[in-house]
């Protein structure tokens, strides 16, 4: 499926597109996902964590595993979408289902990330609007996310409608650091 979009944000006019995720997209995915990790979380998470969580290693293991975790998010029905720019890709999404503990909504984004040159254009708020659609054509009504408690785009889901509902430390996996889960009126999020 492809969904073209001419989009006018404040700088100017964008032709996207969004598409299902290919196996043949995840070095640009994975490449995304890990500047997008270091450009998010440098001041929250140390650098030795980051390294080992999305250096180049992590990265070509991700890579590996891709065409195992899109069959699987297909199986699930879940979501997996790539946003391309003429024909670059800029960022994606996926979710669906979901599968934190503190999700007491019908679904759950699992990822969002955007080339870190598109960030603060409206290009995110145009991405997380499009999963929100694709929750309600699937009959959903609420999604929620997690969120490091830390990270300055909690102020952008809180703007589109996202409300904080569990705050807890991460636990070791994540250095202790606090998290914030937020849920979300699809309708809401459709109106903003």
């Amino acid at each position: 499926r492809f969904f073209c979009y001419d989009v006018f944000i404040s700088q100017g006019v964008y032709m996207f597109k969004i598409r299902n995720a290919y196996i043949a997209d995840a070095s640009v995915i994975y490449d995304i996902w890990s500047k997008g990790w270091q450009y998010a979380y440098k001041n929250i998470l140390s650098q030795g964590f980051l390294e080992k969580r999305v250096g180049s290693d992590a990265v070509r293991e991700k890579i590996e595993k891709f065409p195992e975790k899109l069959n699987k998010e297909k199986t699930k029905g879940n979501i997996f979408l790539v946003l391309l720019d003429d024909d670059k890709i800029i960022g994606f999404v996926s979710g669906g289902a979901p599968n934190s503990s503190e999700c007491a909504a019908d679904g759950e984004l699992d990822m969002l990330y955007l080339d870190t040159n598109y960030i603060g254009k409206g290009v995110g708020k145009f991405l997380f609007q499009h999963f929100a659609k694709e929750m309600k054509q699937r009959g959903k009504k609420t999604f929620g996310l997690m969120c490091f408690s830390d990270n300055k785009s909690i102020g952008f889901y809180k703007k589109m409608g996202g409300r904080v509902t569990v705050e807890r430390p991460s636990g070791e996996k994540f250095e202790y650091t606090m998290a914030s889960f937020l849920e979300f009126d699809i309708d809401d999020v459709l109106k903003k």
